[in-house]
């Protein structure tokens, strides 16, 4: 089974590695570093002191800074941006994605949460700038990608038993939808983890994504791969041009679904005590 997020909010998402560039031309542009610790209305370009409006994280926002770097070295002597895909951007996103983890105190890839890198357009590189920004948003759902507007920091969003956490769903809708639901009540669906391909994938096919979602599965419910399918269905979400990619760094969600009797309670480790095999 395989679904894809929307791209409306992807859009705005990949600005900043390898997305769209600035409107502006000019040479003589104005220079400016955004900061960090503020927040932003909406998820828009902000790349250039026209468009940059921070404000505090208290008011209504969907964007939130958390670090504000600089390219140094070969990086910052390049005579344009790093592109997506090279090792420029992906220093630039370990960078990012590693101040995030601290940040949030968590894996911000198993919840509702995005991170956008944005770094200037080449307009703005050449007038001198060499910054880049992390940002964070809270999505709606884990199949609703839009971002959901906040009052407050992101601070140790995912603290302890986060409720951003991806966990546990009901049946999925016939519009799609995945409801969450209580791993300790009766569920159908559970997030069994991340699958991240190595370096041999070149690209993603429906094959390659069911083997890796299915080793997933494997390991989270302690059953042998040839024995999952049995008790569970596996099926998986692709972020497609979700920004990390750009960076070169896949990731794709996997799932487990019992098409038969509810779960209740986690299947984490169950092994063969979880549900009657069907064969």
């Amino acid at each position: 089974m395989r679904r894809w997020w929307g791209t409306t909010v992807l859009a705005v998402l990949m600005m900043g590695a390898g997305g769209c560039d600035s409107i502006f031309a000019d040479e003589s542009l104005p220079s400016y570093t955004p900061e960090a610790g503020v927040c932003h209305a909406v998820a828009s370009d902000e790349r250039s002191p026209e468009t940059y409006t921070p404000i505090p994280c208290s008011s209504k926002h969907e964007v939130e800074t958390f670090l504000v770097g600089r390219f140094g070295g070969a990086d910052a002597d390049a005579s344009a941006p790093p592109a997506a895909g090279t090792e420029g951007i992906r220093r630039v996103y370990e960078s990012c994605d590693q101040e995030a983890a601290r940040f949030l105190d968590g894996e911000w890839r198993e919840s509702r949460l995005a991170m956008r890198v944005l770094i200037p357009s080449a307009a703005h590189w050449d007038a001198g700038e060499r910054w880049y920004r992390c940002d964070l948003l809270e999505m709606h759902a884990v199949d609703l990608w839009i971002p959901e507007p906040r009052s407050n920091s992101l601070r140790g969003a995912l603290t302890g038993d986060s409720p951003f956490r991806y966990t546990c769903f009901t049946d999925p809708t016939e519009s799609g939808d995945l409801p969450p639901a209580s791993c300790t009540g009766p569920h159908d669906t559970e997030f069994a983890g991340i699958w991240r391909p190595g370096p041999e994938v070149e690209a993603l096919t429906d094959d390659n994504t069911d083997a890796g979602c299915l080793s997933t599965v494997s390991r989270y419910v302690g059953l042998p791969e040839g024995d999952v399918g049995y008790r569970f269905q596996v099926f998986w979400l692709t972020p497609e041009g979700e920004p990390e990619w750009l960076a070169g760094r896949l990731g794709v969600l996997c799932f487990l679904h019992s098409p038969g009797p509810v779960l209740n309670g986690s299947a984490k480790g169950g092994g063969r005590t979880l549900l009657p095999a069907v064969r």
